[in-house]
């Protein structure tokens, strides 16, 4: 550091964030003790702790810092599912290129059934496929819901449990609209014998993002063969998922969602004969269907619960600041070279003041401390291991003589020798020894009350030229 500029080296004490205080009186006028070396390392810490402060900043305002999640799952007595258009839709995939499901010359028609406490009361509503989703038939808006209260409902608070009854039959005209028409009962026959592939269900999900603080949309899909002659009878359980998102900037502040989360299927085997039954036992009507396959779709009443709170300002603050701590371990470092260099110099003056003739020798040191040659040629006449001894030993004895004990006790061996030299009575007089302060040039100099020490001989004429000269010295 010596090789600095001195302007640059007196800038990076004035920076230097770790000085010590000095715990002894030394002819620096200032109460801390810095150094370059400690400046160079407060600007790194300080250069560091601002990057990471805005890193981390960033990051939050990115969303990328990961909040709280608690997750849980319980059952619920009572829940309601509001579902959009084509929340859910079924779609084939036919290797025959022929759609089943359109208006005109329709083979296979899917009929819904809204089932209120195991009983349907509307008609079912046909489902056809249009020209811009062919093989495809999706469900309207609705509501699904589970209620399983066992105790006495106010129905205006609760309403009764809802699900969907979906059944997929070859074509009747009875149960089509008065814009479809079946196709001929041939057709039908044919394409019942024939292999059609997997018919798709697709449904919408929604998951929470809270990067972007938004609901999202995706999807999933389940197969199932087309086989008309094994009726298949599916549970479609839809689970749902409440979020409770705290997302306050300093206090709490609650948002609740409550999201479709996943679907699951229950399949089963059953008769055409079975399937009219539990359609007539819930219309309380004797109904014919030729089914193909059924679907039922409810709401599974295990619900998964989050609990989500977002990073607040103060667990930023607090993540910040415990990295921080981290990045100031370098200051350790340079209380370290602090007090070394304040020894080292303190040390160096304390012996060129009993040694004056040490002030034209240069010591230089290692990293280790250790004293090492200088390459002019008088210099090194001087660097004999019998110097380097004795200068290390006195710098141990000079560091001793800082301790306040010691620079007592020098005090106190100088007024015991003052005493002796100049007797009690003149050593006390020295208490009222000064002089008059000059408030403007025209006063005249007042005589100091100082004491003439005549037993010495020693009295001489008073400084006329500046009375504050000997102040001005210590």
């Amino acid at each position: 550091m010596a090789t600095l500029p001195k302007q640059l080296r007196n800038l990076l004490k004035q920076i230097d964030l770790f000085s010590i205080p000095v715990p002894v009186l030394t002819d620096d006028a200032t109460s801390k003790y810095s150094s370059p070396s400690s400046g160079i390392i407060s600007i790194l810490a300080s250069v560091l702790s601002l990057a990471y402060f805005a890193y981390v900043l960033s990051e939050w305002a990115s969303g990328n810092i990961l909040p709280t999640i608690t997750s849980n799952q319980s059952a619920q007595a009572y829940s309601e599912q509001e579902l959009e258009d084509n929340f859910i839709q079924f779609k084939l995939a036919d290797p025959a290129n022929s759609d089943p499901f359109q208006r005109n010359n329709n083979i296979i028609t899917p009929l819904l059934f809204v089932v209120d406490n195991y009983e349907i009361a509307s008609p079912p509503l046909p489902l056809f496929s249009d020209d811009e989703n062919p093989f495809t038939v999706g469900l309207n808006k609705g509501t699904l819901i589970v209620n399983n209260l066992n105790q006495n409902i106010d129905e205006q608070s609760f309403k009764p449990q809802r699900n969907y009854l979906l059944v997929f039959i070859q074509c009747l005209d009875q149960y089509l609209e008065e814009n479809s028409n079946c196709a001929s009962q041939e057709v039908i026959d044919q394409y019942m014998k024939e292999y059609h592939g997997f018919l798709s269900i697709i449904m919408k999900l929604e998951q929470y993002n809270y990067r972007e603080d938004q609901i999202e949309y995706i999807t999933k899909q389940a197969y199932q063969a087309l086989s008309p002659t094994y009726i298949q009878y599916t549970q479609i359980a839809i689970q749902q998922k409440a979020i409770n998102l705290d997302n306050g900037l300093l206090f709490q502040n609650q948002v609740t969602f409550k999201l479709i989360n996943d679907f699951y299927l229950i399949n089963q085997s059953i008769d055409n004969q079975y399937l009219q039954n539990i359609v007539s036992t819930f219309s309380n009507q004797n109904i014919k269907l030729n089914a193909i396959m059924a679907y039922q779709i409810r709401i599974d009443n295990l619900q998964i619960s989050d609990r989500i709170i977002m990073p607040k300002l103060s667990a930023v603050l607090a993540y910040i600041g415990s990295i921080v701590q981290v990045i100031f371990m370098l200051k350790y470092l340079a209380v370290f070279i602090n007090n070394h260099n304040l020894k080292v110099e303190m040390q160096t003056q304390i012996l060129q003041i009993y040694y004056p003739n040490l002030k034209n020798i240069i010591i230089k040191r290692n990293y280790f401390g250790k004293i090492i040659p200088i390459n002019d040629n008088n210099q090194q006449e001087i660097y004999t291991e019998t110097f380097v001894k004795q200068y290390e030993e006195h710098l141990d004895i000079a560091f001793k003589k800082l301790r306040l004990i010691n620079i007592i006790y020098e005090l106190s061996r100088i007024e015991l020798l003052l005493e002796k030299h100049f007797g009690l009575e003149n050593v006390s007089e020295c208490n009222q020894m000064g002089s008059t302060f000059q408030f403007n040039s025209n006063d005249k100099k007042n005589e100091s009350a100082r004491v003439s020490m005549l037993s010495t001989g020693n009295s001489g004429p008073q400084p006329t030229d500046d009375i504050f000269k000997l102040f001005n010295k210590s």
